[in-house]
Protein backbone atom coordinates (compact mmCIF):
# COMPACT_ATOMS: atom_id res chain seq x y z
CA UNK A 1 0.00 0.00 0.00
CA UNK A 2 1.49 3.33 -0.76
CA UNK A 3 1.47 6.10 1.54
CA UNK A 4 1.92 8.92 -1.01
CA UNK A 5 0.73 8.43 -4.69
CA UNK A 6 2.11 10.14 -7.73
CA UNK A 7 0.82 13.51 -7.05
CA UNK A 8 2.40 13.50 -3.41
CA UNK A 9 5.95 13.22 -3.45
CA UNK A 10 6.12 16.15 -1.14
CA UNK A 11 9.14 17.80 -2.31
CA UNK A 12 7.95 20.44 -4.72
CA UNK A 13 8.40 23.35 -2.19
CA UNK A 14 12.13 22.23 -1.65
CA UNK A 15 14.50 24.70 -2.80
CA UNK A 16 18.06 24.15 -3.15
CA UNK A 17 20.31 26.36 -0.36
CA UNK A 18 22.02 29.48 -1.64
CA UNK A 19 25.10 29.07 0.04
CA UNK A 20 26.48 25.78 2.57
CA UNK A 21 25.10 27.77 5.65
CA UNK A 22 21.20 27.65 4.19
CA UNK A 23 20.96 23.56 4.42
CA UNK A 24 18.21 23.28 6.86
CA UNK A 25 18.86 23.30 10.88
CA UNK A 26 17.61 20.12 12.18
CA UNK A 27 19.77 17.84 13.84
CA UNK A 28 19.73 14.49 12.25
CA UNK A 29 18.27 11.61 14.00
CA UNK A 30 21.22 9.86 15.09
CA UNK A 31 25.03 10.58 14.77
CA UNK A 32 26.76 7.35 14.65
CA UNK A 33 30.38 7.27 14.91
CA UNK A 34 32.80 6.95 12.10
CA UNK A 35 33.23 3.59 13.56
CA UNK A 36 29.76 2.59 13.38
CA UNK A 37 29.35 3.41 9.70
CA UNK A 38 32.88 1.20 8.40
CA UNK A 39 31.67 -1.53 10.43
CA UNK A 40 28.04 -1.49 8.90
CA UNK A 41 29.30 -0.51 5.53
CA UNK A 42 31.91 -3.63 5.79
CA UNK A 43 29.19 -6.19 7.22
CA UNK A 44 26.96 -5.04 3.75
CA UNK A 45 29.81 -5.57 1.53
CA UNK A 46 31.20 -9.26 2.53
CA UNK A 47 26.95 -10.13 2.83
CA UNK A 48 27.31 -8.89 -0.91
CA UNK A 49 30.62 -10.12 -1.97
CA UNK A 50 28.85 -13.66 -0.29
CA UNK A 51 26.29 -13.63 -2.67
CA UNK A 52 27.75 -12.73 -5.29
CA UNK A 53 30.46 -15.57 -4.81
CA UNK A 54 33.01 -13.08 -5.20
CA UNK A 55 36.06 -15.06 -3.69
CA UNK A 56 38.62 -12.49 -4.49
CA UNK A 57 36.40 -9.73 -2.47
CA UNK A 58 35.68 -12.06 0.12
CA UNK A 59 39.02 -12.96 0.59
CA UNK A 60 40.60 -8.98 0.84
CA UNK A 61 37.66 -8.42 3.03
CA UNK A 62 38.60 -10.95 5.45
CA UNK A 63 42.15 -10.29 5.54
CA UNK A 64 41.88 -6.81 6.49
CA UNK A 65 39.39 -7.33 8.94
CA UNK A 66 39.36 -10.90 10.36
CA UNK A 67 36.25 -10.16 12.70
CA UNK A 68 33.50 -10.09 9.64
CA UNK A 69 33.80 -13.59 9.40
CA UNK A 70 31.46 -13.89 12.41
CA UNK A 71 29.49 -10.76 11.54
CA UNK A 72 25.97 -10.02 11.08
CA UNK A 73 23.42 -7.42 9.70
CA UNK A 74 19.84 -6.50 11.68
CA UNK A 75 18.53 -9.73 11.46
CA UNK A 76 21.58 -11.82 12.99
CA UNK A 77 21.94 -13.10 9.33
CA UNK A 78 25.82 -13.86 8.53
CA UNK A 79 27.69 -14.10 5.38
CA UNK A 80 27.06 -17.58 5.64
CA UNK A 81 23.67 -17.99 5.70
CA UNK A 82 23.51 -15.64 2.63
CA UNK A 83 26.11 -18.10 0.92
CA UNK A 84 24.10 -21.23 2.30
CA UNK A 85 20.40 -19.55 0.94
CA UNK A 86 22.04 -18.73 -2.33
CA UNK A 87 24.00 -22.38 -3.06
CA UNK A 88 27.57 -20.47 -3.11
CA UNK A 89 29.99 -23.68 -1.69
CA UNK A 90 32.85 -21.92 -2.69
CA UNK A 91 32.40 -18.62 -1.04
CA UNK A 92 30.66 -21.06 2.26
CA UNK A 93 34.15 -22.81 2.33
CA UNK A 94 36.15 -20.00 2.02
CA UNK A 95 33.97 -18.66 5.10
CA UNK A 96 34.44 -21.57 7.70
CA UNK A 97 38.17 -21.81 6.93
CA UNK A 98 38.08 -18.05 7.99
CA UNK A 99 36.30 -18.76 11.01
CA UNK A 100 32.32 -18.40 10.36
CA UNK A 101 29.95 -19.87 12.92
CA UNK A 102 28.75 -22.89 11.35
CA UNK A 103 25.50 -23.08 13.40
CA UNK A 104 24.75 -19.00 13.88
CA UNK A 105 21.38 -18.56 14.32
CA UNK A 106 19.47 -15.55 12.81
CA UNK A 107 16.52 -13.56 13.99
CA UNK A 108 14.01 -16.63 12.98
CA UNK A 109 16.31 -19.13 14.97
CA UNK A 110 17.81 -20.60 10.90
CA UNK A 111 21.13 -21.57 10.41
CA UNK A 112 22.88 -21.99 7.48
CA UNK A 113 22.40 -25.51 6.87
CA UNK A 114 18.66 -24.96 7.59
CA UNK A 115 18.86 -21.98 4.76
CA UNK A 116 20.85 -24.67 2.60
CA UNK A 117 17.87 -27.44 3.30
CA UNK A 118 14.84 -25.11 2.31
CA UNK A 119 16.84 -24.40 -1.00
CA UNK A 120 17.52 -28.14 -1.61
CA UNK A 121 21.52 -27.53 -2.07
CA UNK A 122 22.53 -30.68 -1.81
CA UNK A 123 26.47 -29.81 -2.19
CA UNK A 124 25.74 -26.96 0.01
CA UNK A 125 24.66 -29.08 2.70
CA UNK A 126 26.83 -32.01 2.56
CA UNK A 127 29.64 -28.99 2.89
CA UNK A 128 28.00 -27.47 5.89
CA UNK A 129 27.34 -31.14 7.65
CA UNK A 130 31.22 -31.50 7.25
CA UNK A 131 32.05 -28.77 9.25
CA UNK A 132 29.33 -29.89 11.85
CA UNK A 133 26.39 -27.66 11.15
CA UNK A 134 23.26 -28.53 12.32
CA UNK A 135 19.48 -28.10 11.23
CA UNK A 136 18.54 -25.21 13.28
CA UNK A 137 15.15 -23.14 12.38
CA UNK A 138 11.80 -21.85 13.83
CA UNK A 139 9.98 -23.92 11.03
CA UNK A 140 11.20 -26.92 12.62
CA UNK A 141 13.28 -28.10 15.27
CA UNK A 142 16.22 -29.45 15.34
CA UNK A 143 16.79 -32.70 13.36
CA UNK A 144 19.30 -35.22 14.13
CA UNK A 145 20.22 -38.62 12.67
CA UNK A 146 19.81 -39.30 8.89
CA UNK A 147 16.29 -38.46 8.84
CA UNK A 148 14.45 -37.09 5.84
CA UNK A 149 15.71 -33.42 4.72
CA UNK A 150 13.73 -30.43 5.16
CA UNK A 151 11.86 -29.44 1.28
CA UNK A 152 11.57 -25.56 0.20
CA UNK A 153 10.85 -23.16 1.89
CA UNK A 154 7.12 -22.81 2.31
CA UNK A 155 6.40 -19.87 4.33
CA UNK A 156 2.56 -20.91 5.97
CA UNK A 157 0.34 -17.88 7.01
CA UNK A 158 0.37 -19.24 10.51
CA UNK A 159 4.06 -18.76 10.83
CA UNK A 160 3.44 -14.32 10.10
CA UNK A 161 -0.35 -14.12 11.02
CA UNK A 162 -0.30 -11.76 13.95
CA UNK A 163 -3.26 -11.53 16.80
CA UNK A 164 -4.38 -8.22 15.88
CA UNK A 165 -5.07 -7.79 19.88
CA UNK A 166 -1.22 -8.02 20.59
CA UNK A 167 -1.27 -4.77 19.00
CA UNK A 168 -2.14 -1.31 20.93
CA UNK A 169 -2.67 1.15 18.14
CA UNK A 170 -4.45 3.84 20.96
CA UNK A 171 -0.42 3.97 22.52
CA UNK A 172 1.41 3.83 19.53
CA UNK A 173 3.13 6.93 18.04
CA UNK A 174 2.08 8.37 14.55
CA UNK A 175 5.16 8.32 12.34
CA UNK A 176 3.62 8.64 8.42
CA UNK A 177 0.35 9.82 6.99
CA UNK A 178 -0.51 9.52 3.37
CA UNK A 179 -3.47 9.38 1.40
CA UNK A 180 -4.07 6.01 2.00
CA UNK A 181 -2.95 4.93 5.44
CA UNK A 182 -0.75 5.71 8.08
CA UNK A 183 2.49 4.50 9.79
CA UNK A 184 3.14 4.08 13.14
CA UNK A 185 5.66 3.33 15.85
CA UNK A 186 4.25 0.67 18.13
CA UNK A 187 5.90 -1.90 20.85
CA UNK A 188 4.87 -5.20 20.05
CA UNK A 189 6.60 -8.18 22.01
CA UNK A 190 8.57 -5.75 23.65
CA UNK A 191 10.03 -4.69 20.50
CA UNK A 192 9.94 -0.92 18.56
CA UNK A 193 8.29 -1.93 15.23
CA UNK A 194 6.59 0.35 12.43
CA UNK A 195 2.83 -0.68 11.79
CA UNK A 196 1.10 0.60 8.26
CA UNK A 197 -2.50 0.38 8.39
CA UNK A 198 -5.29 1.37 6.14
CA UNK A 199 -7.07 4.76 6.77
CA UNK A 200 -10.41 3.57 8.19
CA UNK A 201 -12.44 5.52 5.44
CA UNK A 202 -10.71 3.03 2.76
CA UNK A 203 -11.24 -0.33 4.87
CA UNK A 204 -13.72 -1.55 2.24
CA UNK A 205 -12.43 -0.17 -0.77
CA UNK A 206 -11.39 -3.28 -2.48
CA UNK A 207 -8.40 -1.41 -4.88
CA UNK A 208 -6.45 -0.06 -1.60
CA UNK A 209 -6.88 -3.90 0.22
CA UNK A 210 -5.85 -5.38 -2.84
CA UNK A 211 -2.53 -3.37 -2.96
CA UNK A 212 -1.93 -3.70 0.95
CA UNK A 213 -1.79 -7.58 0.10
CA UNK A 214 0.22 -7.40 -2.36
CA UNK A 215 2.87 -5.25 -0.78
CA UNK A 216 2.29 -8.34 2.24
CA UNK A 217 2.67 -11.38 -0.25
CA UNK A 218 5.82 -9.57 -1.71
CA UNK A 219 7.37 -8.71 1.87
CA UNK A 220 6.95 -11.89 3.15
CA UNK A 221 9.78 -13.38 0.37
CA UNK A 222 12.21 -10.19 0.60
CA UNK A 223 15.17 -11.01 3.13
CA UNK A 224 18.15 -8.99 2.69
CA UNK A 225 20.34 -6.21 4.75
CA UNK A 226 19.33 -3.19 2.47
CA UNK A 227 15.46 -4.00 2.50
CA UNK A 228 13.29 -2.90 5.32
CA UNK A 229 12.50 -6.49 6.89
CA UNK A 230 8.84 -7.52 7.39
CA UNK A 231 8.43 -8.83 10.61
CA UNK A 232 4.18 -10.09 10.40
CA UNK A 233 0.82 -8.61 9.14
CA UNK A 234 -3.31 -8.74 10.66
CA UNK A 235 -4.67 -10.23 7.42
CA UNK A 236 -7.64 -12.22 8.84
CA UNK A 237 -10.14 -9.43 10.12
CA UNK A 238 -9.64 -5.53 9.84
CA UNK A 239 -7.73 -2.97 11.10
CA UNK A 240 -5.47 -4.92 8.51
CA UNK A 241 -2.04 -4.33 9.50
CA UNK A 242 1.64 -4.46 7.89
CA UNK A 243 4.46 -4.32 10.71
CA UNK A 244 8.13 -4.48 9.72
CA UNK A 245 10.79 -3.30 11.62
CA UNK A 246 11.16 0.16 12.45
CA UNK A 247 13.98 2.52 11.54
CA UNK A 248 14.93 4.61 13.76
CA UNK A 249 16.68 7.46 11.37
CA UNK A 250 13.89 8.48 9.69
CA UNK A 251 13.75 8.41 5.66
CA UNK A 252 16.05 9.77 2.89
CA UNK A 253 14.06 12.58 2.43
CA UNK A 254 14.38 13.81 6.15
CA UNK A 255 17.36 13.14 6.38
CA UNK A 256 18.82 15.23 3.27
CA UNK A 257 16.24 18.19 4.68
CA UNK A 258 18.42 18.16 7.54
CA UNK A 259 21.76 17.40 6.25
CA UNK A 260 21.59 19.24 2.70
CA UNK A 261 24.16 17.88 0.31
CA UNK A 262 26.27 15.14 1.48
CA UNK A 263 29.71 14.41 1.21
CA UNK A 264 31.31 12.76 -1.58
CA UNK A 265 32.27 9.50 0.96
CA UNK A 266 28.44 9.17 2.18
CA UNK A 267 26.89 9.72 -1.04
CA UNK A 268 28.38 6.75 -2.45
CA UNK A 269 28.47 4.87 0.86
CA UNK A 270 24.55 5.68 0.76
CA UNK A 271 24.14 5.29 -2.73
CA UNK A 272 25.49 1.48 -2.65
CA UNK A 273 23.39 0.65 -0.03
CA UNK A 274 20.38 0.96 -2.10
CA UNK A 275 22.00 -0.37 -5.17
CA UNK A 276 22.79 -3.68 -3.08
CA UNK A 277 18.67 -3.57 -2.25
CA UNK A 278 17.94 -2.90 -5.31
CA UNK A 279 20.43 -5.50 -7.29
CA UNK A 280 18.35 -8.39 -4.80
CA UNK A 281 15.37 -7.18 -6.05
CA UNK A 282 15.75 -7.23 -9.79
CA UNK A 283 18.36 -10.31 -10.10
CA UNK A 284 16.36 -13.04 -7.34
CA UNK A 285 14.40 -15.81 -8.80
CA UNK A 286 11.72 -13.44 -9.55
CA UNK A 287 12.64 -10.12 -10.80
CA UNK A 288 10.54 -7.70 -8.49
CA UNK A 289 10.50 -3.82 -10.22
CA UNK A 290 9.88 -1.51 -7.12
CA UNK A 291 7.97 1.23 -9.43
CA UNK A 292 8.26 3.89 -6.64
CA UNK A 293 11.99 4.38 -5.73
CA UNK A 294 12.37 8.18 -4.31
CA UNK A 295 13.79 9.48 -0.59
CA UNK A 296 10.72 8.91 0.90
CA UNK A 297 10.80 5.01 0.54
CA UNK A 298 14.17 4.92 1.25
CA UNK A 299 14.89 4.98 5.26
CA UNK A 300 17.72 4.61 7.78
CA UNK A 301 18.47 2.61 10.83
CA UNK A 302 20.72 4.08 13.75
CA UNK A 303 23.95 3.45 12.01
CA UNK A 304 22.84 5.93 8.96
CA UNK A 305 22.39 2.40 6.55
CA UNK A 306 19.85 2.79 3.85
CA UNK A 307 17.35 0.47 3.26
CA UNK A 308 14.72 0.44 0.86
CA UNK A 309 11.15 0.42 1.64
CA UNK A 310 7.26 0.43 0.59
CA UNK A 311 6.27 -2.19 -2.31
CA UNK A 312 2.52 -1.04 -2.52
CA UNK A 313 3.18 -0.34 -6.13
CA UNK A 314 6.04 -2.94 -6.95
CA UNK A 315 5.68 -5.44 -9.55
CA UNK A 316 6.49 -9.26 -9.76
CA UNK A 317 7.84 -10.61 -12.72
CA UNK A 318 8.17 -14.82 -13.13
CA UNK A 319 11.64 -16.29 -13.83
CA UNK A 320 10.15 -17.53 -16.82
CA UNK A 321 9.21 -13.95 -18.35
CA UNK A 322 12.14 -11.61 -16.50
CA UNK A 323 13.46 -10.35 -19.87
CA UNK A 324 9.95 -9.25 -21.14
CA UNK A 325 9.08 -5.78 -20.96
CA UNK A 326 5.71 -4.57 -20.08
CA UNK A 327 2.61 -2.80 -20.34
CA UNK A 328 2.39 -1.38 -16.83
CA UNK A 329 0.24 1.14 -15.46
CA UNK A 330 0.97 4.57 -16.52
CA UNK A 331 2.40 7.03 -14.48
CA UNK A 332 2.84 4.53 -11.56
CA UNK A 333 4.62 6.16 -8.90
CA UNK A 334 6.26 9.67 -8.62
CA UNK A 335 6.30 12.08 -11.00
CA UNK A 336 10.12 13.36 -9.71
CA UNK A 337 11.72 10.34 -9.33
CA UNK A 338 9.42 9.19 -12.86
CA UNK A 339 10.86 7.81 -15.62
CA UNK A 340 10.21 9.43 -19.06
CA UNK A 341 8.48 5.97 -20.39
CA UNK A 342 6.30 5.39 -17.48
CA UNK A 343 5.07 9.22 -17.90
CA UNK A 344 4.39 8.44 -21.43
CA UNK A 345 2.77 5.24 -20.50
CA UNK A 346 4.72 3.27 -22.30
CA UNK A 347 6.05 -0.27 -22.19
CA UNK A 348 8.78 -0.25 -19.49
CA UNK A 349 10.76 -2.75 -17.46
CA UNK A 350 13.12 -2.80 -14.52
CA UNK A 351 15.10 0.03 -15.59
CA UNK A 352 12.69 2.53 -14.59
CA UNK A 353 14.42 1.49 -11.05
CA UNK A 354 17.49 2.58 -12.32
CA UNK A 355 16.63 6.11 -13.54
CA UNK A 356 14.69 6.39 -10.54
CA UNK A 357 18.04 5.93 -8.47
CA UNK A 358 19.81 8.58 -10.80
CA UNK A 359 17.34 10.96 -9.74
CA UNK A 360 18.00 9.86 -6.03
CA UNK A 361 21.74 10.23 -6.34
CA UNK A 362 21.54 13.26 -7.91
CA UNK A 363 19.70 14.98 -5.08
CA UNK A 364 22.40 13.42 -2.33
CA UNK A 365 25.21 15.54 -4.06
CA UNK A 366 23.46 18.13 -4.67
CA UNK A 367 21.43 18.85 -1.94
CA UNK A 368 17.77 19.27 -3.37
CA UNK A 369 15.48 17.29 -5.92
CA UNK A 370 15.53 17.48 -9.23
CA UNK A 371 13.95 20.39 -10.46
CA UNK A 372 13.35 22.00 -7.40
CA UNK A 373 11.54 24.82 -8.94
CA UNK A 374 9.16 23.13 -10.71
CA UNK A 375 5.70 21.13 -9.69
CA UNK A 376 6.10 17.23 -9.56
CA UNK A 377 3.92 16.52 -12.67
CA UNK A 378 5.84 19.31 -14.36
CA UNK A 379 9.60 18.20 -13.74
CA UNK A 380 8.35 15.11 -14.95
CA UNK A 381 7.56 16.29 -17.96
CA UNK A 382 10.23 18.24 -18.70
CA UNK A 383 11.79 14.67 -18.19
CA UNK A 384 9.69 12.84 -20.51
CA UNK A 385 8.57 15.65 -23.59
CA UNK A 386 11.48 18.13 -23.22
CA UNK A 387 14.18 15.46 -23.15
CA UNK A 388 15.97 17.65 -19.79
CA UNK A 389 17.84 16.34 -17.22
CA UNK A 390 19.02 17.81 -14.18
CA UNK A 391 22.03 20.20 -14.21
CA UNK A 392 24.93 19.84 -11.65
CA UNK A 393 26.06 22.29 -9.83
CA UNK A 394 28.49 20.64 -7.31
CA UNK A 395 31.88 21.71 -7.87
CA UNK A 396 34.70 18.80 -7.97
CA UNK A 397 32.26 16.37 -8.54
CA UNK A 398 34.37 12.99 -10.06
CA UNK A 399 33.49 12.83 -13.76
CA UNK A 400 33.19 9.20 -13.05
CA UNK A 401 29.96 9.64 -10.95
CA UNK A 402 28.39 12.60 -13.45
CA UNK A 403 28.92 9.90 -16.47
CA UNK A 404 27.36 7.00 -14.06
CA UNK A 405 24.06 8.92 -13.16
CA UNK A 406 23.66 10.55 -16.74
CA UNK A 407 24.02 6.64 -18.27
CA UNK A 408 21.36 5.78 -15.29
CA UNK A 409 18.95 8.80 -16.30
CA UNK A 410 19.60 7.83 -20.28
CA UNK A 411 16.36 8.27 -22.27
CA UNK A 412 17.23 4.67 -23.89
CA UNK A 413 16.47 2.20 -20.94
CA UNK A 414 18.31 -0.31 -22.82
CA UNK A 415 21.08 1.71 -22.21
CA UNK A 416 20.92 2.16 -17.92
CA UNK A 417 23.47 0.31 -16.34
CA UNK A 418 22.15 -3.42 -14.42
CA UNK A 419 22.34 -2.42 -10.29
CA UNK A 420 25.07 -4.88 -10.51
CA UNK A 421 27.00 -2.55 -12.51
CA UNK A 422 26.32 0.22 -10.75
CA UNK A 423 27.64 -1.57 -7.76
CA UNK A 424 30.55 -2.60 -9.13
CA UNK A 425 31.60 0.97 -10.47
CA UNK A 426 30.57 2.99 -7.03
CA UNK A 427 32.82 0.41 -5.07
CA UNK A 428 35.51 1.43 -7.44
CA UNK A 429 35.14 5.06 -6.64
CA UNK A 430 35.01 4.55 -2.73
CA UNK A 431 38.29 2.52 -3.41
CA UNK A 432 39.87 5.88 -4.59
CA UNK A 433 38.66 8.27 -1.78
CA UNK A 434 41.42 9.91 0.19
CA UNK A 435 40.86 8.94 3.59
CA UNK A 436 39.68 12.77 4.90
CA UNK A 437 37.67 14.00 1.73
CA UNK A 438 37.08 17.61 1.72
CA UNK A 439 33.68 19.15 2.09
CA UNK A 440 32.62 20.84 -0.91
CA UNK A 441 31.97 23.92 -2.24
CA UNK A 442 28.62 25.18 -4.16
CA UNK A 443 27.91 27.59 -7.07
CA UNK A 444 25.45 30.20 -5.91
CA UNK A 445 21.91 30.07 -7.18
CA UNK A 446 20.80 32.75 -9.09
Amino acid sequence: MMMDRAMGDGVGKRTPPITPTAQGKRTPPTTPTAADRERVARTSKLLWHAKENDLEQLKKLLRDHPDLATACDYDGRTALHVAACYGRTDAARLLLEAGAIVNAQDRWGTSPLGDAEQTGNSQMIRLLKDYGGELLGTRGSKREGSGPSVGPLLIQKSYWEIDPSEIDLNTSILIGKGSFGEIRKVTWRGTPVAVKTILPSLVKDRLVVQDFIHEVDLLVKLRHPNIVQFLGAVTKRPPLMLVTEFLSGGDLNQFLQSKGALQLSQAISSALDIARGMAYLHNGPNVIIHRDLKPRNVLLDEANQMKVGDFGLSKLITKHHHQDIYKLTGETGSYRYMAPEVFRHESYDKNVDIFSFAMILYEMLEGYPPFPYSEPYEAARLVADDERRPTFSVKNCPQEMIELIEQCWATKAASRPSFVDIIKRLEQMEATLPPEPRHWRFLHHS
